[in-house]
């Protein structure tokens, strides 16, 4: 099964999972593996930077720089599963440089773990909980749990696979909500920051514990 199979339940293509944006120039930020195919299939001319070389990456991201575009380059920045494997500190820098590369007008787009949603649900994990659904007869949660304690974990801390990097890609290095990721935004001078709908994007059992978050580069410098 691909990553985004794994996000969304739908086949890559399905259209009502995947809306077309309009982007002539895309830059995808964490596309390593098959999702940058697919990101390809939806959008006009895509440009793949992440953390880690894989199938279908055009660029290994040095976070600690800026990033080798002019400015304006983009229509869109966009990527999942992204922004939570940013080192807090790094993130506002990262989040200028994301606006800098957008054209006038240009979406940012991500979606992340919810940190707010997961939170709440600290005391809601349960042993029982099976693809998302408790088990109704448990006699711990009476199936009120949303959550597995191994499914929070990795929601909070990521999977940590070992890419050959000793887990460190693959772990979450910040914890976003939406207050807290305006806020970054706003400062690092987006406009019309909104929620997204989560549905659109992961499926409806990951949805809810899923924060998406899009803002506008004005034309101001």
């Amino acid at each position: 099964m691909s990553f985004w199979q794994k996000l969304t339940g739908r086949e890559p293509k399905d259209p009502q999972r995947y809306p077309d944006s309009g982007a002539r120039m895309t830059l995808l930020l964490g596309g390593a593996g098959p999702n940058a195919d697919i990101v390809r299939a939806s959008r006009r001319r895509v440009v793949v930077a992440d953390l880690r070389r894989a199938p279908g990456v055009d660029l290994v991201a040095d976070l600690e720089r800026p990033l080798p575009f002019r400015d304006g380059a983009f229509d869109e920045v966009f990527s999942l599963e992204f922004i939570e494997h940013v080192p807090h500190p790094d993130l506002p820098r990262v989040l200028r440089e994301c606006r800098r590369v957008l054209a006038p007008g240009g979406r940012w787009l991500s979606g992340c773990p919810d940190i707010e949603v997961l939170a709440s649900w600290f005391a809601l994990q349960c042993d029982c909980v099976d693809g998302w659904q408790a088990d109704p007869k448990c006699r711990a949660c009476g199936g009120k749990a949303r959550i597995s304690p191994s499914r929070w974990l990795k929601s909070v801390f990521g999977n940590q696979e070992d890419y050959g990097d000793r887990r460190r890609g693959d772990t979450h290095k910040n914890a976003l909500w939406f207050g807290r990721l305006k806020q970054m935004l706003e400062e690092a001078g987006f406009g019309e920051v909104r929620r997204g709908n989560p549905e659109t994007y992961y499926a409806p059992f990951k949805a809810d514990s899923k924060l998406v978050v899009e803002a506008r580069r004005g034309a101001s410098v």
